[in-house]
């Protein structure tokens, strides 16, 4: 049943992971360096700078790929209906604590940053919208779930 609305719901939330992966979180703009923030090049990016990732780094990359095996293994669990919304709601959960981590990670390179801007970037977007399209599919497995109950009693 990978053709359902769900699905195409699901395969959207990772094509957003995989965009929040390469896009840059934000933009660092000082004087002597112009660097974009990505989840890919993390250690490339601290080795040209001064700056300290930290513990939230490891975790956003932790989380984003947690995230990633949920929605990939929510997306094949179509036949346990019940189930893949209790995946649903743990992955809104991680989406939530991704989003979270994420501005609290880019406050922290803020704070760290004195003769340059640190600017938000357009993948730090990508979670939230992800959050939608989680929504949008437990909202369609819940209709699936209704009308195979109705059915049942039917007979």
């Amino acid at each position: 049943m990978l053709q359902r609305i769900q699905s195409i719901y699901l395969f959207l939330v990772f094509v957003f992971a995989l965009l929040f992966a390469l896009l840059p979180l934000a933009q660092l703009n000082g004087e002597t360096v112009d660097l974009p923030v990505r989840m890919i090049n993390f250690g490339s990016f601290f080795e040209q700078t001064t700056l300290v990732m930290g513990w939230m780094g490891v975790l956003i990359i932790l989380l984003w790929v947690v995230v990633l095996l949920i929605t990939v293994f929510m997306t094949f669990q179509y036949k346990n209906r019940l189930y893949q919304i209790k995946l649903g709601k743990l992955n809104m959960l991680l989406h939530v604590a991704l989003i979270l981590v994420s501005f609290f990670f880019i406050d922290h390179l803020r704070s760290q940053v004195s003769e340059g801007a640190l600017a938000y970037g357009a993948g730090i977007l990508f979670p939230v919208i992800s959050l939608i399209f989680i929504l949008m599919s437990i909202k369609a497995i819940r209709r699936d779930e209704n009308l195979v109950r109705s059915a049942d009693r039917i007979r």
